[in-house]
């Protein structure tokens, strides 16, 4: 029975389907936890449930696939969870532990995923896009889900104001600059796919995620928003896409005449978001980089004194946690700009696995997107050099338990990347 279960044979067995289902509505999931959190108060971890079994399950397929690289994730788990131990060897509070294996396991997830279609792709290629494809498109659909909910007033604010106001909204799915990373990357692919196969439709459907970005409220979501609905038709141009063409021009005159409205509306648009007395604030007191970093210069600043004033070399090589930061600075742990906190909490051997995983794609889809019979290239691409400015600019992109599965999904689009021949 259980050889059934997982043995495949000329077509993938039940637990390769069982995963990608799994992987399908994992969004929901998210949904619900937060409305146990929002709603009644009550944290029932039903995320944590749902997706740890689930990587659980493709480690184990990524064995049974090809062992070599469950050894190459168990050894990169070993490393990154290397400073951690010997800080729990040091007597620290064993919740730290707990917590930085999270961002462990945040960490591989994407890289785990992408590993996993790797494998399958060879075997099964058609089967593998056609699953990726239902598995980005459904969980954007329970994005969108989860949208309307926030602008029917149900989840949580982005910002709570002054008297008790609000401003923003992202449904029940909690953090808001995951959910703008995940934003992104759904939209970044069903963008491509208007683009691609219904054209016409491309004017409203940008108009529709130019909304969703103003109705989360972060910077995160509206400029990615805005920048994502310009670049995916210049990146469909492919090997075109250095060349001077009409497009660039039909596409860059609305963006520039775009980006000068919303200047010169910026006022106007903060007070009708609530946002203006905060950016206000963030502008006089902490200038152009407080606006950008919203006060992450700050955490950055205190992380990189404990950094290089308190820890030797050893723990600055292989990383301390946070239960080593927690030593220096009791409150804030985080820099949340993810090469300072995967450097500090996982040291260089962490910023290795992570910054090397998100180059690699990066350079992958850079290759491709150019090539004619490249089809989900140029939205990876788009996605990608997206997502790399914003984990270091907001964070909350290396270590997202909300973004990951989708992360790992769209960057694994790359596996299957060519056109199929009639």
């Amino acid at each position: 029975m259980i050889n059934r279960l997982f043995v495949s044979g000329e077509q993938p067995a039940f637990a390769h389907k069982l995963c990608l289902f799994m992987m399908s509505i994992y969004l929901l999931a998210d949904i619900v936890s937060g409305f146990t959190v929002l709603q009644l108060g009550v944290d029932l971890k039903i995320s944590l449930l749902y997706k740890l079994p689930l990587t659980m399950l493709i480690f184990v397929l990524v064995f049974i696939l090809e062992p070599k690289y469950f050894l190459a994730l168990c050894l990169m788990l070993a490393i990154l969870l290397t400073g951690p131990i010997i800080q729990l060897a040091s007597k620290a509070d064993v919740s730290f532990f707990i917590a930085d294996f999270s961002y462990v396991y945040k960490m591989l997830m994407p890289i785990s995923i992408f590993i996993y279609f790797g494998l399958l792709a060879v075997k099964w290629k058609k089967f593998t896009a056609i699953w990726l494809e239902r598995i980005l498109l459904s969980n954007f659909v329970l994005l969108c889900l989860n949208l309307f909910l926030g602008a029917m007033g149900f989840g949580r604010a982005s910002y709570s104001l002054r008297d008790g106001e609000t401003a923003g909204s992202n449904g029940f799915i909690y953090a808001a600059n995951e959910l703008g990373g995940t934003m992104i990357v759904l939209f970044s692919f069903t963008l491509h796919l208007c683009w691609n196969y219904k054209p016409r439709w491309y004017l409203f459907f940008s108009l529709f995620t130019v909304l969703c970005g103003l109705l989360v409220a972060t910077k995160t979501a509206m400029l990615a928003t805005l920048i994502l609905i310009f670049l995916i038709p210049i990146a469909n141009e492919r090997e075109r896409f250095f060349n001077f063409t009409k497009l660039k021009c039909i596409t860059f005159i609305p963006m520039l005449v775009s980006i000068s409205v919303v200047i010169f509306l910026i006022t106007d648009l903060l007070q009708a978001l609530g946002l203006y007395d905060r950016f206000l604030w963030i502008l006089t007191d902490k200038g152009v980089l407080g606006v950008i970093w919203s006060g992450r210069e700050v955490y950055v600043r205190d992380l990189l004194v404990v950094y290089i004033e308190n820890l030797d070399f050893w723990q600055q090589f292989f990383g301390v946690g946070t239960a080593g930061v927690a030593q220096y600075l009791p409150v804030k742990y985080s820099a949340e700009v993810d090469f300072i906190d995967t450097i500090v909490w996982f040291g260089f051997p962490g910023l290795a696995i992570s910054l090397g995983f998100y180059i690699f794609t990066l350079l992958k889809a850079a290759k491709q997107f150019t090539y004619s019979d490249s089809k989900y290239s140029p939205c990876v691409f788009v996605g990608g050099i997206i997502l790399l400015f914003l984990s270091q600019l907001s964070g909350h992109i290396w270590m997202s338990g909300t973004l990951g599965i989708s992360l790992g999904c769209f960057l694994s689009l790359l596996w299957v990347d060519k056109r199929q021949r009639r």
